[in-house]
């Protein structure tokens, strides 16, 4: 399907998301009304119950540190050597009993591997429920970034959650970054972004729609002057580039922004354009080489 075939959902009133994927955010967005969501790395593995577990398994460690020192240190099965492969084998072996009496007390870890498979589908589903309708963390009940009164906290500013509308809409369609990351890049914890699009896949149907949308340069493009002049803000002290935010060097601009945002921001503009336009992508986002009778988002 064509982004120029939606021009009849943008005139019955469609609700449409800009969505742009990344690693320490797994999904940041916007959409027509100018509502921002966002859903980090640490939410997710707080919704599906990860730091729990590990605090659970720590505990358990430190109540049987005797069989867990003996456990720890077992030789490798990752070998090719045949006569180590044995040795690691016979090891196991010989600790059968300390190893079963460990993972299988009142089958604590398989009742804690269900557990988090469990809340794991639970949450993937909050946070496909954020881009559509009925979301926990959205709704008029929800106390997300309401300010508590406090002598600390009376400077601060905090602003209330993008909250639902009040009534559903009739479609929503999502235009999603096509970027992907691995699941795990060094010194990061993994991604889970393929996961989320498979789960939005699912709810795909006639109120539901998802549209790919190549997001070259989306990260890079100021999204109001739209011009490819930003840098990363540096701290004073110590000097540090910070990656997340960027600053547009347009003397007739000179915002700062989000980078996650203002990508998102330029995905929802990309996909507006090519459904008013037949399917055409805008010209400071195409690739070099390429011309946009042979584009499309």
């Amino acid at each position: 399907k064509n982004p120029s075939d939606f021009i009849d959902d943008i005139r019955n009133g469609c609700n449409i998301w800009g969505v742009d994927s990344g690693v320490s955010t797994i999904l940041t967005a916007v959409d027509t009304s100018g509502r921002q969501r966002t859903t980090s790395l640490d939410e997710y593995y707080h919704l599906c119950g990860y730091n729990n577990a590990n605090f659970i398994r720590k505990k358990h460690q430190e109540q049987h540190a005797a069989q867990f020192l003996k456990i720890s240190n077992l030789s490798s099965l990752k070998t090719s050597n045949i006569t180590e492969f044995a040795k690691a084998c016979q090891e196991r072996l010989s600790l059968y009993d300390d190893i079963t009496s460990y993972y299988n007390e009142n089958a604590w870890s398989s009742k804690l591997k269900f557990q988090c498979y469990i809340r794991k589908q639970k949450g993937v589903h909050e946070i496909c429920k954020g881009l559509m309708y009925g979301s926990v963390k959205y709704n008029k009940k929800s106390s997300t970034g309401v300010k508590t009164s406090s002598a600390e906290n009376e400077s601060k500013y905090c602003p209330p959650a993008p909250l639902d509308h009040p009534d559903k809409p009739r479609k929503t369609i999502i235009a999603f970054g096509d970027g992907m990351f691995k699941n795990s890049l060094r010194g990061n914890r993994g991604a889970p972004v393929r996961l989320i699009k498979k789960a939005l896949q699912k709810y795909c149907g006639n109120q539901f729609e998802i549209r790919m949308v190549d997001e070259y340069l989306t990260s890079q493009i100021c999204n109001r002057c739209k011009n490819r002049n930003m840098d990363n803000v540096v701290t004073e002290k110590p000097k540090r580039r910070v990656h997340m935010i960027l600053k547009c060097k347009q003397n007739t601009c000179n915002i700062v922004w989000n980078r996650g945002i203002m990508a998102a921001y330029n995905i929802l503009d990309m996909f507006l354009f090519a459904i008013r336009n037949n399917s055409q992508r805008l010209d400071v986002f195409m690739r070099q080489g390429t011309f946009n009778d042979q584009s499309s988002v």
